[in-house]
This record gives structure tokens, C-alpha cells and sequence, in this order.
């Protein structure tokens, strides 16, 4: 299931999919729409619209699995570019390359990096980095080892206490520091209290919220030792979570009903309210060029 949520300032930004991957922008303070558009097409003439991310500069990224690239867009659209080298046509021993995106899911911006979540099955460059003019930096390295696989990951967070990849596969969140060197891996499975994490965030108090489709499908929540946390009304007014996102003061956002609805809650997890309802904006997607 795919959709991105992301927040900065007083900016929502939803990506959702319909045969073509879609971007729209709300005003918070205003809550309605102020912008819309569809990404172009890719590989095929299609294009899928995954995780999205916001720099301080309202750019906004959005990650196309359908077209192995992630694409860069100014607040009002305008495409400026494409990050990330394509996978060669044939075989599977050049998708694990620096810098190649094989079916990107979800990217985080912090700073001057981009990072980027991909793959369909486990691979050592599962988390590839790069700069914000494209260039090519070193990949993650799962558990700190440059050998080792990333388990298909499908969601990643990054902020000035580092970066968490909910590394889907092996059923477990990822820490690392701000500049790539690895800290540490919440093997939460092991509690019976998360199997396949596909959506995170780390809340203000520094917990980690993620979204599980396995067994105990729903939302937990983790201090970062990994003990497992009260996750309020989130448990009780989010249906189908397809991702997450936080704001400046605290506040969760959720992206759930098959990626349709946007609620939000308090800093202290109390329900706030409904923000979005992308039901009333679905007929208007822009026509593809």
C-alpha cells in the first residue's frame, strides 16, 4: 500500500496513488488544499507515488517505486529533478550498487542528505544516501556491518538525533547517528511486540512510533531501549496506518484508510482532529500531461 505524509511548517504535504502518482498540499492553519499535481511519468509511463519528505525550503521529495527514483519538486510543483541511478534492465547483481534505487519506498531529508529506503527483497545498500545536488554518499550499513542485508525496509526518519529505519523484513527499527554511523537495533519481534514495521517516527519525547502489518497489526510505540510504551488515543482513532509524520510542536500525524485520511494528535497522543479527507479531492487529480 502506498502514500507519503510529511509536515513542515504549516505545510501537509499526502502523496497517494491512482495510475499515476499524486502530491497534494494543505495549509494547516487554513485546512484547505493549495496545491496539486501529478508526478511525470517514469519507466513505462507510469509513475507511483511513495514516502515524501520537506526540507527547510518547502522542496519536497517523493519517492517513485514504480520508476526507481525519487523526484525533487519546489512548493508549487515545479519538477527539478530525479535522485538516484536506475537499475540495470536485466539481472539483479547491479541493484545493489551505491546509488541505485531499486524501487524506492520511502526518503527522509535532514541537513544536506537525502536518505532513501528501497528494494523488494534484502540488500546490503538498502539505505542509500545522497547529497541535496544529487551526489552519491556512502550507503548505511545495516547493524554497522557493510555486508550485511537490509530486510526490504519500508519507512525511515530522520532529525537532529539521528536517523531510524523500520527495517521491515527483519522486524526490526534500525538507530543511527546523524552522520550515518550506526547506534543501535530495536529487535522488538523478539517482545512479540513488532513483526513487519513499514511506518515510523520519533515523537517528541524521543519514543519511536511505528506502524506493524504483522500479527499484532497496529500502532506501538517504543522508548528507545525498546521497552514498549502507551500509545493513547492512537490506538483507538487510527484505521489501516499507511504512514506518519510529527510537526515543530509535537504533534502525530496519520495517514490511515488506505491512505485517504490525515488525523492528528496531541503531543501527548490525545485525538485532535481529522485534518484531511482525501475522498473530496480525489476527483480532482490533475490529468497527465
Amino acid at each position: 500500500m502506498l502514500g507519503g505524509l510529511a509536515v513542515r511548517g504549516n505545510l501537509l504535504g499526502v502523496t497517494y496513488s491512482a495510475s499515476r502518482g499524486h502530491v497534494f498540499l494543505f495549509d494547516l492553519e487554513a485546512r484547505q488544499r493549495v496545491s496539486a499535481w501529478t508526478l511525470p511519468a517514469g519507466r513505462g509511463g507510469y509513475a507511483d507515488a511513495g514516502g515524501l519528505a520537506i526540507d527547510e525550503h518547502f522542496h519536497l521529495y517523493v519517492a517513485d517505486p514504480h520508476g526507481d527514483r525519487v523526484c525533487h519538486f519546489s512548493a508549487f510543483g515545479r519538477h527539478l529533478g530525479d535522485f538516484g541511478l536506475p537499475p540495470p534492465v536485466a539481472g539483479d547483481a547491479g541493484r545493489d550498487r551505491p546509488g541505485v534505487l531499486d524501487r524506492p519506498h520511502a526518503v527522509a531529508v535532514f541537513d544536506d542528505r537525502i536518505y532513501v529506503v528501497m528494494g523488494e527483497q534484502p540488500r546490503r545498500r538498502g539505505v542509500q544516501c545522497f547529497d541535496r545536488r544529487g551526489a552519491v554518499l556512502r550507503p548505511l550499513a545495516s547493524g554497522g556491518d557493510v555486508e550485511r542485508a537490509f530486510g526490504a525496509p519500508r519507512a525511515i526518519c530522520a532529525d537532529g538525533a539521528g536517523v531510524v529505519v523500520a527495517d521491515t523484513l527483519r522486524g526490526t527499527l534500525q538507530r543511527f547517528r546523524p552522520d550515518g554511523g550506526f547506534i543501535a537495533e530495536l529487535r522488538c519481534a523478539e517482545a512479540g511486540a513488532l513483526a513487519r514495521p513499514f511506518a515510523v517516527a520519533r515523537l517528541a519525547d524521543g519514543s519511536l512510533l511505528a506502524a506493524d502489518r504483522g500479527d499484532r497489526a497496529g500502532l506501538v510505540r517504543f522508548a528507545p531501549t525498546g521497552r514498549e510504551l502507551p500509545v493513547g488515543d492512537l490506538g483507538t482513532h487510527s484505521d489501516g496506518v499507511v504512514a506518519l509524520a510529527n510537526d515543530a510542536a509535537g504533534r502525530v500525524y496519520v495517514l490511515d484508510r488506505a491512505g485517504e485520511r490525515v488525523c492528528r494528535f496531541a503531543a501527548d497522543l490525545r485525538f485532535d482532529a481529522v485534518i484531511v479527507d482525501l475522498a473530496e479531492h480525489l476527483d480532482d487529480f490533475p490529468s497527465p500531461p
